[in-house]
């Protein structure tokens, strides 16, 4: 570890080359995928190779941008529509890679960096390096059965009569373009985030530019739930050759009573293991409503690894303050765009 260093990756090209010759590696540390982060997340993207002193072991991709006067950095951003990212390497490199990052974040003046990476990371490890853990975790659900053993093995009663349902109701599942659904997408984002008195975390711009994004590289699905025509729930399913992720979804509350949502996820689920991808890593098990409904499916609770560390001692107090303040700051925000929109 002592001899793990980041040195600037040389161009785009170089960056795919390597990519595709590193296990572990997800659709998230495409080129494509990192510049529609950069876009979304109004940061400067810094692509670096991983030395471990003698030879080249990995990738790692770090975002810098601003909140205030302070320079952050991140592997990914927050709200960046983007789950995981961090180092791509070897397991007994990462630390050493973390640590490194940590330097280079201090060398370009950034006071605060923090990582989501998808694998789990031994925390007295990452620790040892300077930055404190927190536990997160996900649901993944195993493919590799296929659709049939899933249904009957995995997925509890509830799911399937919801399934059903949804199918005698008329639903119908199939694959849109982000960019031709744009607008009702995002009308249902707002309809489903004013439950919680806040707007969603993406804007209509933002939306557009994954649909951008995904017009140009096939990055990612986009699967509709219709009911005589009428839209009813979508989803955003980014994928690689091992792994598909619900990424984000919306829905109207006039037609969760035919339970569109769960035929949407059982025709994912159906979809990738025809096409041989071996896990749906359901993002995220977190907020109690929706873990519900992620658990009906047979998942397993996976822990993943979020870590940060503050690189001057008011970082700390302010990224504190901020987890303090910062969701009552966003309702207040969405109660006065409300009046606006309303007067």
């Amino acid at each position: 570890m002592m001899g793990v260093e980041l040195v600037p990756c040389a161009s785009e090209a170089t960056w795919e080359r390597r990519l595709k010759e590193l296990p572990g590696a997800t659709v998230f540390h495409r080129f494509a995928w990192l510049k529609l982060v950069a876009h979304l997340s109004g940061s400067e993207l810094r692509l670096y190779e991983i030395s471990d002193g003698a030879k080249k072991v990995g990738l790692f991709p770090l975002f810098f941008f601003r909140r205030g006067a302070a320079k952050l950095a991140a592997s990914p951003p927050p709200l960046a529509a983007t789950p995981y990212l961090g180092p791509v390497a070897p397991t007994e490199v990462v630390a050493g890679a973390l640590e490194a990052a940590a330097l280079e974040a201090k060398r370009l003046s950034a006071v605060y960096l923090e990582f989501r990476i998808a694998q789990r990371l031994e925390p007295g490890k990452i620790k040892a390096c300077g930055f404190e853990v927190e536990p997160r975790s996900t649901f993944v659900l195993d493919l590799r059965a296929g659709a049939d053993a899933l249904w009957s093995q995995f997925l509890d009663s509830s799911c399937r009569r919801a399934i059903r349902k949804a199918q005698k109701s008329g639903v119908e599942i199939e694959e849109a373009s982000l960019a031709e659904i744009v607008e009702p997408y995002y009308h249902m984002a707002q309809e489903v985030f004013s439950k919680y008195h806040r707007p969603p975390p993406l804007s209509m711009e933002q939306y557009r530019q994954i649909a951008e994004t995904l017009e140009a590289a096939p990055l990612a699905k986009v699967f509709v739930a219709r009911c005589q025509g009428k839209l009813l729930s979508a989803g955003i399913f980014p994928f690689d050759e091992q792994s598909v992720y619900y990424l984000d979804g919306v829905s109207t509350e006039s037609g969760l009573a035919m339970r569109p949502n769960n035929l949407l996820h059982w025709e994912v689920i159906c979809w990738a293991t025809r096409c041989g991808i071996q896990r749906y890593d359901m993002v995220g098990a977190g907020v109690a409503g929706v873990a519900r409904f992620k658990r009906s499916f047979g998942p397993e609770e996976v822990p993943y690894t979020y870590c940060f560390r503050s690189l001057t001692p008011w970082a700390g107090l302010a990224r504190q303050a901020y987890a303090l303040f910062a969701p009552a700051g966003r309702m207040v925000r969405y109660f006065l765009q409300s009046r606006r929109r309303d007067s």
